[in-house]
């Protein structure tokens, strides 16, 4: 640094001598990336960009495949279960569990709430008619298993299923 202080002194640029001192530090710095790039990090298979890290067998074939394996362990079940449980008997809508069963459906159980009352349970623990029990709807993914030919195929599907049950004022049409 003291060089260039010295330059400026004397009147003379140092700009230059920067300039190559940058373009030199450059140049080593791309030589020693391991691809020959700066800044470019090595791609990661997990990232879902669609690039393919070099030695994969087939670069060619970018589409998701037909066939995928998925991990459809459900943990806590029965915490979630006794939670469930115990907030749907003291609500102030309270619902009860029917179970819809469909062997050829992922999760072959699915339980499925309906509201007990049609109004709300009051402070004496009364259904209160001024209030109404709404069921509260939610859409899940489930697997369909088809049979076409000598192994099944699974079919991603939607389904409405209702969570739980809420109070909520009543709708009121005014006629005219």
């Amino acid at each position: 640094m003291a060089y260039y202080i010295s330059k400026l002194r004397h009147g003379v640029s140092p700009y230059p001598t920067l300039a190559l001192l940058l373009v030199l530090v450059l140049a080593l710095t791309v030589k020693s990336s391991p691809h020959g790039r700066v800044g470019h990090p090595p791609p990661n298979k997990d990232s879902g960009s669609g690039r393919v890290s070099r030695g994969c067998l087939n670069q060619k074939d970018l589409k998701f495949p037909s066939t995928l394996k998925v991990d459809v362990r459900i943990s806590n079940s029965d915490q979630a279960f006794r939670t469930v449980h115990d907030v749907r008997n003291r609500s102030l809508a309270p619902w009860d569990y029917r179970l819809d069963e469909d062997p050829n459906r992922f999760p072959q159980v699915i339980a499925d709430a309906k509201c007990r009352l049609s109004g709300c349970v009051n402070a004496l623990g009364q259904e209160d008619h001024s209030f109404n029990s709404v069921p509260i709807q939610q859409e899940i993914l489930v697997l369909r298993r088809e049979q076409g030919g000598c192994l099944p195929t699974y079919r991603l599907e939607k389904k409405v299923i209702t969570v739980g049950c809420t109070c909520a004022a009543p709708v009121i049409h005014h006629q005219s």
